[in-house]
Protein backbone atom coordinates (compact mmCIF):
# COMPACT_ATOMS: atom_id res chain seq x y z
CA UNK A 1 0.00 0.00 0.00
CA UNK A 2 1.42 3.38 -0.99
CA UNK A 3 2.20 5.77 1.83
CA UNK A 4 2.44 8.87 -0.37
CA UNK A 5 0.11 8.38 -3.33
CA UNK A 6 -3.30 9.11 -1.70
CA UNK A 7 -2.04 12.46 -0.43
CA UNK A 8 -0.53 13.20 -3.83
CA UNK A 9 -3.85 12.42 -5.51
CA UNK A 10 -5.67 14.90 -3.28
CA UNK A 11 -3.06 17.59 -3.91
CA UNK A 12 -3.13 16.96 -7.64
CA UNK A 13 -6.91 17.22 -7.79
CA UNK A 14 -6.71 20.49 -5.86
CA UNK A 15 -4.04 21.69 -8.30
CA UNK A 16 -6.23 20.73 -11.28
CA UNK A 17 -9.25 22.56 -9.88
CA UNK A 18 -7.14 25.66 -9.12
CA UNK A 19 -5.46 25.55 -12.54
CA UNK A 20 -8.71 25.22 -14.46
CA UNK A 21 -10.40 27.90 -12.36
CA UNK A 22 -7.47 30.29 -12.95
CA UNK A 23 -7.52 29.55 -16.68
CA UNK A 24 -11.23 30.36 -16.84
CA UNK A 25 -10.83 33.53 -14.77
CA UNK A 26 -8.09 34.85 -17.06
CA UNK A 27 -9.64 33.71 -20.34
CA UNK A 28 -11.36 37.07 -21.10
CA UNK A 29 -7.95 38.76 -21.04
CA UNK A 30 -6.10 36.22 -23.19
CA UNK A 31 -5.79 37.31 -26.83
CA UNK A 32 -6.50 34.92 -29.67
CA UNK A 33 -3.49 32.67 -30.23
CA UNK A 34 -2.52 31.73 -33.81
CA UNK A 35 -3.06 28.07 -34.63
CA UNK A 36 0.60 27.52 -35.43
CA UNK A 37 1.67 28.76 -32.00
CA UNK A 38 -0.98 26.63 -30.28
CA UNK A 39 0.30 23.56 -32.12
CA UNK A 40 3.91 24.35 -31.19
CA UNK A 41 3.07 24.73 -27.50
CA UNK A 42 0.94 21.57 -27.61
CA UNK A 43 3.79 19.61 -29.22
CA UNK A 44 6.20 20.71 -26.47
CA UNK A 45 3.67 19.89 -23.74
CA UNK A 46 3.03 16.45 -25.22
CA UNK A 47 6.78 15.76 -25.18
CA UNK A 48 7.13 16.81 -21.53
CA UNK A 49 3.92 15.34 -20.10
CA UNK A 50 2.31 13.03 -22.64
CA UNK A 51 5.06 10.88 -24.09
CA UNK A 52 6.63 9.81 -20.76
CA UNK A 53 3.47 8.06 -19.57
CA UNK A 54 3.51 5.85 -22.66
CA UNK A 55 7.28 5.42 -22.49
CA UNK A 56 6.81 3.42 -19.28
CA UNK A 57 4.87 0.61 -20.96
CA UNK A 58 7.91 -1.62 -21.41
CA UNK A 59 8.73 -1.19 -17.72
CA UNK A 60 5.29 -2.61 -16.99
CA UNK A 61 6.02 -5.58 -19.23
CA UNK A 62 9.40 -6.04 -17.58
CA UNK A 63 7.80 -6.29 -14.16
CA UNK A 64 4.75 -8.36 -15.14
CA UNK A 65 6.84 -10.86 -17.09
CA UNK A 66 9.51 -11.06 -14.36
CA UNK A 67 12.24 -9.81 -16.65
CA UNK A 68 11.52 -12.19 -19.53
CA UNK A 69 13.40 -11.10 -22.65
CA UNK A 70 10.88 -12.91 -24.82
CA UNK A 71 8.00 -10.92 -23.32
CA UNK A 72 9.96 -7.70 -23.77
CA UNK A 73 10.66 -8.53 -27.42
CA UNK A 74 6.98 -9.38 -27.92
CA UNK A 75 5.96 -6.04 -26.40
CA UNK A 76 8.32 -4.17 -28.71
CA UNK A 77 6.83 -6.14 -31.60
CA UNK A 78 3.33 -5.10 -30.51
CA UNK A 79 4.39 -1.46 -30.58
CA UNK A 80 6.00 -1.66 -34.01
CA UNK A 81 3.29 -3.72 -35.71
CA UNK A 82 0.27 -1.99 -34.20
CA UNK A 83 1.73 1.50 -34.68
CA UNK A 84 2.55 0.74 -38.30
CA UNK A 85 -0.97 -0.61 -38.86
CA UNK A 86 -2.54 2.53 -37.36
CA UNK A 87 -0.43 4.79 -39.58
CA UNK A 88 -1.33 2.68 -42.62
CA UNK A 89 -5.04 3.20 -41.85
CA UNK A 90 -4.47 6.96 -41.56
CA UNK A 91 -2.88 6.97 -45.00
CA UNK A 92 -5.41 4.68 -46.72
CA UNK A 93 -8.65 5.52 -44.86
CA UNK A 94 -8.11 8.81 -43.00
CA UNK A 95 -11.75 9.45 -42.03
CA UNK A 96 -12.14 5.92 -40.64
CA UNK A 97 -8.85 6.37 -38.77
CA UNK A 98 -10.09 9.65 -37.32
CA UNK A 99 -13.38 8.16 -36.11
CA UNK A 100 -11.53 5.20 -34.63
CA UNK A 101 -9.09 7.52 -32.89
CA UNK A 102 -11.93 9.53 -31.34
CA UNK A 103 -13.62 6.36 -30.06
CA UNK A 104 -10.34 5.02 -28.67
CA UNK A 105 -9.58 8.38 -27.04
CA UNK A 106 -12.91 8.34 -25.20
CA UNK A 107 -12.30 4.82 -23.91
CA UNK A 108 -8.63 5.31 -23.04
CA UNK A 109 -8.93 8.65 -21.26
CA UNK A 110 -12.14 7.57 -19.54
CA UNK A 111 -10.65 4.34 -18.18
CA UNK A 112 -7.49 6.09 -17.06
CA UNK A 113 -9.36 8.77 -15.11
CA UNK A 114 -11.94 6.52 -13.39
CA UNK A 115 -9.86 3.90 -11.62
CA UNK A 116 -11.52 4.84 -8.32
CA UNK A 117 -14.97 3.86 -9.68
CA UNK A 118 -16.51 0.44 -10.27
CA UNK A 119 -19.43 -1.15 -12.09
CA UNK A 120 -22.11 0.94 -13.82
CA UNK A 121 -20.85 4.16 -12.25
CA UNK A 122 -17.47 3.66 -13.85
CA UNK A 123 -19.05 2.91 -17.23
CA UNK A 124 -20.98 6.17 -17.08
CA UNK A 125 -17.98 8.18 -15.95
CA UNK A 126 -15.74 6.64 -18.62
CA UNK A 127 -17.96 8.31 -21.25
CA UNK A 128 -18.25 11.51 -19.20
CA UNK A 129 -14.51 11.97 -18.66
CA UNK A 130 -13.31 10.35 -21.87
CA UNK A 131 -15.71 12.55 -23.79
CA UNK A 132 -13.60 15.57 -22.95
CA UNK A 133 -10.98 14.32 -25.38
CA UNK A 134 -13.21 12.93 -28.12
CA UNK A 135 -16.65 14.57 -27.96
CA UNK A 136 -16.60 17.92 -26.12
CA UNK A 137 -14.75 19.78 -28.92
CA UNK A 138 -17.49 18.75 -31.38
CA UNK A 139 -20.17 19.91 -28.95
CA UNK A 140 -18.78 23.34 -28.08
CA UNK A 141 -16.71 24.29 -31.15
CA UNK A 142 -18.03 22.28 -34.10
CA UNK A 143 -16.58 24.45 -36.86
CA UNK A 144 -13.14 24.88 -35.30
CA UNK A 145 -13.03 21.14 -34.59
CA UNK A 146 -14.11 20.32 -38.13
CA UNK A 147 -11.32 22.54 -39.47
CA UNK A 148 -8.77 20.72 -37.30
CA UNK A 149 -10.09 17.34 -38.44
CA UNK A 150 -9.80 18.50 -42.06
CA UNK A 151 -6.08 19.10 -41.49
CA UNK A 152 -5.76 15.51 -40.27
CA UNK A 153 -7.61 13.81 -43.13
CA UNK A 154 -6.57 16.11 -45.98
CA UNK A 155 -8.66 18.08 -48.49
CA UNK A 156 -9.37 15.01 -50.60
CA UNK A 157 -11.40 13.48 -47.75
CA UNK A 158 -13.33 16.60 -46.69
CA UNK A 159 -16.60 15.36 -48.22
CA UNK A 160 -16.40 12.04 -46.37
CA UNK A 161 -15.47 13.93 -43.21
CA UNK A 162 -18.53 16.17 -43.38
CA UNK A 163 -20.79 13.20 -44.05
CA UNK A 164 -19.37 11.30 -41.08
CA UNK A 165 -19.67 14.29 -38.74
CA UNK A 166 -23.28 14.80 -39.79
CA UNK A 167 -24.04 11.25 -38.65
CA UNK A 168 -22.07 11.04 -35.40
CA UNK A 169 -22.25 14.54 -33.87
CA UNK A 170 -25.81 14.57 -32.50
CA UNK A 171 -25.75 11.04 -30.98
CA UNK A 172 -22.31 11.68 -29.48
CA UNK A 173 -23.52 14.99 -28.05
CA UNK A 174 -26.51 13.47 -26.28
CA UNK A 175 -24.58 10.44 -25.06
CA UNK A 176 -21.84 12.59 -23.54
CA UNK A 177 -24.15 15.19 -21.98
CA UNK A 178 -26.33 12.46 -20.47
CA UNK A 179 -23.35 10.57 -19.01
CA UNK A 180 -21.78 13.79 -17.71
CA UNK A 181 -25.00 14.82 -15.94
CA UNK A 182 -25.45 11.33 -14.46
CA UNK A 183 -21.79 11.21 -13.35
CA UNK A 184 -22.08 14.56 -11.57
CA UNK A 185 -25.39 13.55 -9.95
CA UNK A 186 -23.97 10.17 -8.88
CA UNK A 187 -20.89 11.72 -7.27
CA UNK A 188 -23.02 14.35 -5.52
CA UNK A 189 -25.51 11.80 -4.26
CA UNK A 190 -22.87 9.52 -2.73
CA UNK A 191 -21.02 12.21 -0.77
CA UNK A 192 -17.98 9.91 -0.70
CA UNK A 193 -14.64 11.42 0.38
CA UNK A 194 -13.44 13.86 -2.25
CA UNK A 195 -16.81 14.05 -4.04
CA UNK A 196 -16.90 17.85 -4.06
CA UNK A 197 -13.48 18.13 -5.70
CA UNK A 198 -14.44 15.47 -8.25
CA UNK A 199 -17.62 17.35 -9.15
CA UNK A 200 -15.73 20.65 -9.33
CA UNK A 201 -13.19 19.07 -11.67
CA UNK A 202 -15.91 17.71 -13.97
CA UNK A 203 -17.69 21.07 -14.11
CA UNK A 204 -14.51 23.11 -14.60
CA UNK A 205 -13.19 20.78 -17.30
CA UNK A 206 -16.51 21.12 -19.12
CA UNK A 207 -16.22 24.90 -18.88
CA UNK A 208 -12.64 24.80 -20.20
CA UNK A 209 -13.76 22.95 -23.33
CA UNK A 210 -16.66 25.37 -23.73
CA UNK A 211 -14.54 28.51 -23.46
CA UNK A 212 -11.14 27.62 -24.94
CA UNK A 213 -10.11 26.62 -28.44
CA UNK A 214 -10.15 22.80 -28.74
CA UNK A 215 -6.36 22.56 -28.90
CA UNK A 216 -5.82 24.68 -25.78
CA UNK A 217 -8.49 22.77 -23.88
CA UNK A 218 -6.98 19.44 -24.95
CA UNK A 219 -3.54 20.59 -23.81
CA UNK A 220 -4.82 21.42 -20.32
CA UNK A 221 -6.72 18.17 -19.99
CA UNK A 222 -4.28 15.72 -21.59
CA UNK A 223 -1.08 17.06 -20.09
CA UNK A 224 -2.02 18.30 -16.63
CA UNK A 225 -4.91 15.99 -15.74
CA UNK A 226 -4.68 12.64 -17.53
CA UNK A 227 -0.91 12.25 -18.03
CA UNK A 228 0.14 13.40 -14.57
CA UNK A 229 -2.33 11.00 -12.97
CA UNK A 230 -1.14 8.05 -15.03
CA UNK A 231 2.55 8.75 -14.49
CA UNK A 232 2.18 9.21 -10.73
CA UNK A 233 0.11 6.02 -10.51
CA UNK A 234 2.96 4.05 -12.11
CA UNK A 235 5.51 5.71 -9.84
CA UNK A 236 3.48 4.63 -6.82
CA UNK A 237 3.25 1.09 -8.19
CA UNK A 238 7.07 0.91 -8.44
CA UNK A 239 8.04 2.71 -5.22
CA UNK A 240 4.99 2.92 -2.96
CA UNK A 241 7.09 3.84 0.05
CA UNK A 242 9.08 6.76 -1.41
CA UNK A 243 7.89 9.60 -3.64
CA UNK A 244 11.47 10.75 -4.20
CA UNK A 245 12.59 7.35 -5.49
CA UNK A 246 9.44 7.15 -7.61
CA UNK A 247 10.26 10.51 -9.25
CA UNK A 248 13.83 9.43 -10.06
CA UNK A 249 12.61 6.11 -11.44
CA UNK A 250 9.99 7.79 -13.61
CA UNK A 251 12.57 10.16 -15.08
CA UNK A 252 15.21 7.51 -15.78
CA UNK A 253 12.77 4.97 -17.20
CA UNK A 254 10.81 7.34 -19.42
CA UNK A 255 13.60 9.55 -20.78
CA UNK A 256 15.22 7.17 -23.31
CA UNK A 257 11.98 6.15 -25.02
CA UNK A 258 10.67 9.71 -24.90
CA UNK A 259 13.79 10.96 -26.68
CA UNK A 260 13.54 8.16 -29.24
CA UNK A 261 9.92 9.13 -29.94
CA UNK A 262 10.93 12.78 -30.35
CA UNK A 263 13.51 11.72 -32.95
CA UNK A 264 10.86 9.74 -34.85
CA UNK A 265 8.52 12.73 -34.62
CA UNK A 266 11.19 15.02 -36.03
CA UNK A 267 11.73 12.63 -38.96
CA UNK A 268 7.97 12.58 -39.59
CA UNK A 269 7.87 16.38 -39.41
CA UNK A 270 10.52 16.79 -42.09
CA UNK A 271 8.72 14.23 -44.26
CA UNK A 272 5.36 16.01 -43.94
CA UNK A 273 6.80 19.53 -44.20
CA UNK A 274 8.04 18.83 -47.72
CA UNK A 275 4.48 18.74 -49.09
CA UNK A 276 2.22 20.26 -46.39
CA UNK A 277 1.98 23.65 -44.74
CA UNK A 278 3.06 24.12 -41.11
CA UNK A 279 -0.34 23.65 -39.45
CA UNK A 280 -1.26 20.51 -41.40
CA UNK A 281 2.16 18.94 -40.91
CA UNK A 282 2.14 19.66 -37.18
CA UNK A 283 -1.40 18.34 -36.72
CA UNK A 284 -0.46 15.07 -38.37
CA UNK A 285 2.78 14.65 -36.45
CA UNK A 286 0.99 15.21 -33.12
CA UNK A 287 -2.26 13.36 -33.62
CA UNK A 288 -1.27 10.65 -36.06
CA UNK A 289 1.63 10.02 -33.71
CA UNK A 290 -0.55 9.97 -30.59
CA UNK A 291 -3.00 7.55 -32.20
CA UNK A 292 -0.18 5.26 -33.35
CA UNK A 293 1.17 5.16 -29.80
CA UNK A 294 -2.18 4.94 -28.02
CA UNK A 295 -3.27 1.61 -29.49
CA UNK A 296 -0.24 -0.44 -28.35
CA UNK A 297 -0.23 1.55 -25.10
CA UNK A 298 -3.81 0.45 -24.43
CA UNK A 299 -3.01 -3.17 -25.27
CA UNK A 300 0.01 -3.37 -22.96
CA UNK A 301 -1.56 -1.49 -20.06
CA UNK A 302 -4.69 -3.68 -20.31
CA UNK A 303 -2.42 -6.73 -20.16
CA UNK A 304 -0.67 -5.27 -17.10
CA UNK A 305 -3.99 -4.62 -15.35
CA UNK A 306 -5.10 -8.14 -16.27
CA UNK A 307 -2.03 -9.55 -14.54
CA UNK A 308 -3.10 -7.91 -11.29
CA UNK A 309 -0.98 -4.75 -11.67
CA UNK A 310 2.36 -6.24 -10.57
CA UNK A 311 5.21 -3.93 -9.66
CA UNK A 312 6.82 -2.42 -12.79
CA UNK A 313 10.34 -3.49 -13.59
CA UNK A 314 13.56 -1.64 -14.41
CA UNK A 315 15.04 -1.20 -17.87
CA UNK A 316 17.26 1.81 -17.25
CA UNK A 317 16.74 2.78 -13.58
CA UNK A 318 18.54 -0.09 -11.92
CA UNK A 319 20.06 1.84 -9.02
CA UNK A 320 17.43 4.38 -7.98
Amino acid sequence: MSTWFPAFQRRHTLFVVALLAAALATSPFVPAVPLGLQLTVLALAVVVFGLPHGALDLALVRGAAQGSRLALAAAIGVYLVVSAAVLAVWIAFPVAALLGFLAIAVIHFGLGDTEDRHGPQRAVEVIARGGFAGIAPLVFHPQATRDLFALLVGPGSSGHLDAALAVITAPALWLWITCLAVAIFWRSLQHAPGWLLAVAELLLTTAIFAVFHPLSAFLLYFCFVHSVRHISDLGAARFPESAARARRWLLLESLPFTLATVVLGAIAWFAFARTLDFDEAMMRVIFWGLSALTMPHMILTAWWHGRGEPQPGDLFARHV
